[in-house]
């Protein structure tokens, strides 16, 4: 018994300190819009671009997109609802320093990451 608890807080001290030297999380994904110029059934484009800023690979990137309902959908592959999130290029990694992006037109729609995986 006392062996199994010594390396259960050997593991649970290694992956408390692995987690601290990644320090990545969700929170370092930032997402910013800006306007293309086109008009799509009278509602702007926008281009939106989630850009990682951790020092590794996030994956399953999941935004927030409850009532986002653009005139021009995103296609399901860059942009796939699930409720009220959306999970970003079928889960696949934005690399670190990389940039996911994808268009859309509707109203304006601010986007916040909800989560991801550090891979």
């Amino acid at each position: 018994m006392t062996f199994a608890l010594r390396y259960f807080v050997v593991f649970l001290l290694l992956s408390m300190f692995t987690q601290g030297l990644c320090g990545c999380s969700f929170a370092n994904l930032q997402i910013g819009g800006a306007r293309t110029g086109r008009v799509i059934s009278g509602e702007p484009e926008w281009k939106i671009s989630v850009i990682n800023t951790c020092s590794q690979p996030q994956l399953h990137v999941t935004l927030s997109c409850g009532g986002f309902a653009p005139v021009k959908p995103v296609e399901p592959w860059l942009l796939l609802p699930r409720g009220n999130t959306c999970l970003l290029i079928n889960g696949n990694a934005i690399a670190a320093g990389g940039t996911a992006q994808f268009t859309y037109a509707g109203e304006p729609y601010f986007f916040k990451p909800v989560s991801s995986r550090v891979g």
